[in-house]
């Protein structure tokens, strides 16, 4: 699979309660928002990035023309991934979240090579899922029957879809999550 042929879906919706309810996209990491440097990482790897948002819209706008708002009530990243996911112009969907400044440049090219058997490829650091995986758009329905379930955990869907791991430990700092001030003056 070519990275031509996939999209991505950037995940900013969250309420960061983590840190003082701050719109952790916008949060200036390094002298530009942490989702600029996400964008940054993935740029050469996607064809098209949806930001799925749901506050401060237009400014999440300077990044993308493609912003989502969750439709409904907010139900999480589940909820934010299903709005989100028709706007996508391809089939396989990279999904990640607005905080994780240091992705990997091979990122879609390691997922992929997972996918033969699989409509979803997730990244696993020391037998942990992480918040980035590859998708294929057929899985929308089934995101739909979770969520009309009240299923809201993200990764109880995952493992119902029967995903394909890719253990990536050895590369855990590309995975890091920006959670607190403290970390937004880290090298």
């Amino acid at each position: 699979m070519k990275s031509s042929s996939v999209s991505c879906i950037i995940l900013a919706g969250g309420e960061g309660k983590r840190f003082d309810h701050a719109d952790k996209g916008l949060v200036e990491y390094h002298g530009q928002p942490l989702i600029a440097h996400v964008i940054a990482a993935l740029k050469n790897q996607v064809d098209d990035v949806v930001i799925s948002a749901n506050r401060n819209l237009d400014q999440y706008q300077k990044f993308s023309p493609v912003v989502i708002p969750d439709a409904g009530e907010n139900h999480g990243p589940l909820s934010g991934i299903a709005a989100a996911l028709p706007a996508c112009q391809h089939d396989w969907v990279l999904v990640v979240p607005c905080d994780m400044p240091c992705l990997p440049d091979n990122l879609v090219a390691t997922l992929s090579a997972s996918t033969a058997n699989s409509a979803l490829a997730i990244v696993e650091i020391n037998n942990h899922f992480q918040l980035v995986f590859l998708m294929h758009k057929s899985l929308l329905p089934s995101l739909h029957n979770e969520i009309s379930c009240g299923n809201y955990r993200l990764m109880q869907w995952v493992n119902t879809c029967s995903p394909a791991t890719v253990d990536l430990s050895d590369r855990a700092a590309a995975f890091v999550n920006i959670n607190s001030a403290h970390q937004l003056i880290q090298p």
